[in-house]
């Protein structure tokens, strides 16, 4: 196995905590050829699983996402087509916070085949970013970087799998509050600006040579640098892997947590991941979980993707994959707490030799589970929640799937409340909302299963728990 990890980590204490790390993948000269050749390959048919996630801007709380705040999000699903493109764009984000400026960002995935060179690329690009500066009463120091541009790659060749990331910026310029002391600033922030030019009493500046020597500083420091007054940020992590079997790829150029205001926020720059793998004989799982898909005002607000999790696209050639998050919190409009999330994915490809089962076969299954939820203004918890999708599919044919969910408790107020059936409802005490267990979809691709739906009337919230799909495709 190939794995490369190079950290940038810089940290500027604002409640910007921001972690970037590098890697390189000596990626072939040929590895991302001409546009001409790899459209000469659109939408052709091969036996990799590809897989690409991009997006400008993403707001997350307590590992929980913002959904409707993540713009610019170009996503190719798990194909096996080559040529395939997605491109997502969006005139100017505003993150929900009113120190934190964007401007236009571009989003693209891409799938391609270049001779005996196969490959999936992520970039994402943002004209301007500004962090900080005088909102009404409130003045803190400036951050902006110009041209922020991620990439994503992960390919193979006759020699094997690999990869390629990173991120540039045309220029970064960082302002102090009025009166600041330079000598005495934090000293991993004086060694930040130090490669940078003084143009005033508090103004820094530099352009993308000046930027290398920011990304070394950065990649000496071992924890968040901190910007007093703004909160901290982390530039620059990129890394990737190559076995005989797959390739990742992922870059993120920017995380911020910033605690100037009245809010605490993690917010995502300028993310690219991608990954490639095989063989795929018969299809592509699009399948996983995610613990908390949270609606509120009509699905004006979405929140959910704690730490979402996926099975690989060719899947994990039978093993089962386990991934866990201690804890997870949704703080408004309606506070919900996760404790104990797991996910479990399985997959796995084979061409059946003998018998009626002869042909290409794909099968695997998801899991979530989680401990314990709790949601405390209506005296709500509930324990072992879990959902699981099953699928099989032989080429050609239907994919035949089984959902199955489970729920251990739910109390009200410390008191129990029945636990519904399967496809039934109970009424919470007070007529204050309900709970559904195990909503199906089945379609001809397989079937995606809900543990629970939770509706708080007065709030106009949704919540469900422990989402899990399993479906298989064969482009």
């Amino acid at each position: 196995m190939e794995k490369t990890q190079r950290r940038l980590v810089a940290a500027v204490s604002l409640g910007l905590s921001a972690a970037l790390a590098l890697s390189t993948g000596a990626a072939p000269a040929q590895a991302g050829g001409s546009t001409d050749a790899r459209a000469a390959g659109a939408d052709q048919l091969t036996g990799f699983g590809y897989r690409g996630d991009v997006y400008g801007v993403k707001l997350v709380t307590d590992s929980v996402e913002a959904l409707d705040l993540k713009d610019a999000h170009a996503q190719q699903l798990c194909t096996r087509a080559a040529g395939r493109v997605v491109e997502q764009q969006s005139a100017v984000s505003v993150p929900d916070n009113p120190l934190i400026q964007v401007s236009a960002s571009t989003s693209r995935t891409e799938t391609y085949v270049d001779g005996e060179t196969h490959g999936v690329r992520g970039t994402n690009t943002i004209g301007d970013i500004s962090i900080g500066g005088t909102v009404g009463p409130l003045t803190t120091p400036r951050l902006v970087i110009k041209g922020l541009q991620t990439t994503a790659h992960a390919f193979h060749t006759p020699r094997g799998y690999g990869h390629d990331e990173g991120f540039t910026f045309a220029s970064i310029s960082l302002e102090l509050l009025d009166n600041t002391v330079v000598e005495q600033l934090p000293p991993e922030l004086q060694q930040l600006l130090a490669p940078l030019d003084q143009v005033g009493d508090t103004v820094f500046t530099g352009t993308q040579q000046a930027a290398q020597q920011v990304f070394q500083v950065l990649s000496d420091v071992t924890k968040p640098i901190i910007i007093p007054g703004l909160g901290t940020i982390a530039l620059g992590y990129e890394n990737g892997r190559a076995n005989r079997h797959n390739a990742q790829s992922q870059a993120s150029a920017l995380r911020i947590e910033v605690t100037a205001g009245d809010r605490r926020q993690l917010v995502e720059l300028g993310t690219a991941r991608v990954r490639m793998g095989g063989p795929a004989p018969a299809g592509v799982f699009r399948s996983g979980g995610t613990a908390m898909d949270y609606q509120a005002l009509q699905g004006a607000l979405r929140f959910g993707n704690v730490q979402h999790k996926a099975l690989p696209c060719q899947g994990t050639r039978g093993r089962t994959q386990t991934y866990q998050v201690p804890h997870a919190t949704q703080l408004v409009p309606v506070p919900v707490q996760l404790e104990g999330v797991t996910y479990q994915v399985n997959g796995d490809q084979f061409r059946a030799k003998a018998g009626k089962k002869r042909g290409k076969v794909a099968k695997g299954w998801s899991r979530t589970a989680i401990r314990s939820v709790s949601i405390p203004t209506a005296q709500l918890v509930i324990t072992d929640v879990s959902s699981r999708a099953a699928m099989r599919q032989k080429a050609g044919k239907r994919v035949g799937s089984k959902v199955s969910t489970g729920v251990g408790s739910i109390t009200v107020g410390g008191q129990p409340l029945a636990v519904p059936a399967p496809g039934e409802v109970v009424e919470l005490p007070n007529g204050v909302g309900e709970i559904q267990r195990q909503l199906v979809d089945t379609g001809y691709r397989g079937s995606q299963v809900i543990g629970l739906r939770i509706k708080l009337y007065a709030d106009a919230v949704v919540i469900d728990l422990a989402r899990t799909a399993g479906r298989i495709y064969e482009g």
